[in-house]
């Protein structure tokens, strides 16, 4: 013969606190996969540089003709034509880097160039020296869709070259979107 079991309020409370505890952890799964689902995509994030030197006609403005990506975290500059085509509107810290060979009394220009207006830039004057180099930092708004190239130009009586290196030290653009402003 079986004997009755006592069920004690000990047993039911130990129940009732195991079975809330099973609830608040579905609760918290669900709360960590509705976390996982808002985080952001990665923004836009670039590096193009120049490697190996080539020749540019004197004054005209040449868009640069970069032949390595060092980064692009979004695949958003197109190494073919040189261009970064900005997929979200908002602000991005741009910068550039041109180095050329340059004769005494020559000028050089670089600027960044936004669906073929001038959008920021710099100059450099050669003064006794067979290279020479300009730079800048700006923050412009871009809209989506906007396209955005570096170009160059210089005031020499020839055809000048532009320095390429392995490291990217010499030529280069960089874009890099930024929450500061948006």
């Amino acid at each position: 013969m079986m004997g009755k079991r006592k069920v004690s309020i000990f047993s039911i409370l130990a129940l009732i606190v195991g079975l809330s505890g099973l609830g608040l952890g579905v609760d918290s799964l669900y709360n960590y996969q509705q976390l996982v689902n808002q985080v952001e995509p990665p923004k836009p994030l670039v590096r193009a540089s120049l490697a190996f030197s080539y020749s540019t006609p004197s004054t005209i403005w040449t868009p640069i003709n970069f032949d390595v990506l060092d980064y692009d975290v979004t695949s958003d500059f197109n190494i073919t034509t040189n261009r970064f085509i900005c997929p979200i509107s908002g602000y991005y810290l741009i910068s550039g880097m041109v180095t050329f060979t340059m004769q005494d009394g020559e000028t050089i220009l670089l600027a960044a160039y936004r669906e073929g207006v001038n959008e920021a830039g710099s100059l450099a004057h050669a003064s006794h020296s067979d290279s020479l180099s300009t730079g800048f930092t700006d923050i412009i708004y871009l809209n989506a869709g906007d396209y955005l190239e570096l170009r160059a130009f210089h005031t020499g009586s020839a055809s000048r070259s532009i320095f390429g290196n392995a490291e990217g030290t010499y030529t280069y653009f960089t874009i890099a979107a930024t929450d500061i402003l948006n």
